[in-house]
């Protein structure tokens, strides 16, 4: 009889719960734009990985149209074409560049002349190093 008993008090404390329409559409509502708003956010982080790859390509690419070395894609700083471009600039109008090709000087390290820090005004950047994301 005990058993009976302890059968009937799980059964009652165990009763399903019902949940009208309304609560249903909320649920699965509210399940559905997680899942939009996640689907959203791995699309979007794919497409600024293809868009980074895709400037990567472009910036390779103008950077051998100027006769630059290819490498410097990965350290110039740029987030679009006309980043791209004015970094690309930069670098190709450095004293010891000339056409493409470093110019070699009497009195300079490996065709480069350092730049007197003492005539940059505090304001202004070294264009190399601006062109690459550093003060």
């Amino acid at each position: 009889m005990e058993n009976q008993n302890t059968t009937g008090t799980a059964a009652e404390g165990q009763q399903e719960k019902t949940f009208t329409q309304e609560q249903v559409n909320a649920i699965v509502g509210k399940r559905l734009a997680e899942a939009k708003a996640s689907n959203e956010a791995a699309l979007s982080k794919r497409e600024e990985e293809l868009n980074q790859r895709e400037m990567q390509i472009r910036a390779k690419e103008l950077l051998a149209e100027k006769g630059l070395p290819q490498e410097l894609a990965k350290v110039l700083r740029y987030t679009d074409e006309e980043s791209l471009t004015a970094a690309i600039d930069t670098i190709e109008h450095t004293k010891g560049f000339k056409d493409g090709e470093k110019v070699m000087k009497k009195g300079t390290f490996d065709g480069f002349r350092p730049i007197d820090k003492n005539a940059l005004h505090e304001h202004e950047v070294d264009p190399i190093r601006g062109a690459m994301g550093l003060k």
